[in-house]
């Protein structure tokens, strides 16, 4: 795992004069925003029959969304007719299946530890996204030697791009494990 502290020196690149705790936060709020709007941090966890449904989620992280249940044959199941998902991550299987394939995702929660190990696909693919993130938000600080809404722009597009990028990379890799489905035209 990555540490996003590592990411400082290309924060300070972008919006110099700033001190590292300030960079450290503004890091670790990017990546939360990061991992949030680009759904990367996907998981999958089979669920037998009469199991709890309770989703496995890693420390320091939160429950988003589930994408989408397998059965046991590979068909998808349909939320709300099929299965059910809490607010808390938990899954309750409404069907007869025997075993589902649960793919969902999870994102950072919103108070990070300052030890806390970011994912190490992200920092080291998209380490220059994320900082850009970071100085979007430390260039538009009022009354600070290095205030520039022009550049926080910039670098908020920037920063756009990268976790659209991921976003991307992500609904790819888990278009691979979803079944395709025929439709009916009329």
């Amino acid at each position: 795992m990555a540490q996003l502290s590592s990411l400082i020196p290309l924060v300070r690149e972008r919006c110099g004069g700033v001190l590292d705790q300030m960079a450290r936060d503004q890091l670790g709020r990017a990546y939360q925003k990061f991992c949030y709007e680009s759904c990367f941090l996907a998981r999958t966890q089979e669920i037998e029959k009469g199991q709890s449904g309770e989703l496995s989620i890693d420390s320091d992280h939160v429950f988003v969304s589930v994408d989408f249940v397998l059965d046991a044959n590979g068909n998808e199941l349909k939320s709300s007719d099929d299965y059910l998902v809490s607010s808390n991550g938990t899954v309750t299987v409404i069907s007869t299946s025997p075993k589902v394939r649960v793919f969902y995702h999870i994102a950072p929660q919103f108070l990070l530890p300052n030890d806390f190990d970011a994912d190490n696909t992200i920092v080291n693919r998209w380490a220059d996204a994320i900082a850009d993130g970071a100085a979007s938000t430390l260039l538009m600080m009022p009354n600070t030697a290095w205030t520039d809404l022009s550049k926080s722009d910039y670098f908020k597009r920037r920063f756009t791009d990268g976790y659209r990028d991921a976003f991307q990379v992500a609904i790819e890799a888990l278009d691979e494990q979803r079944p395709s489905q025929t439709r009916v035209f009329y």
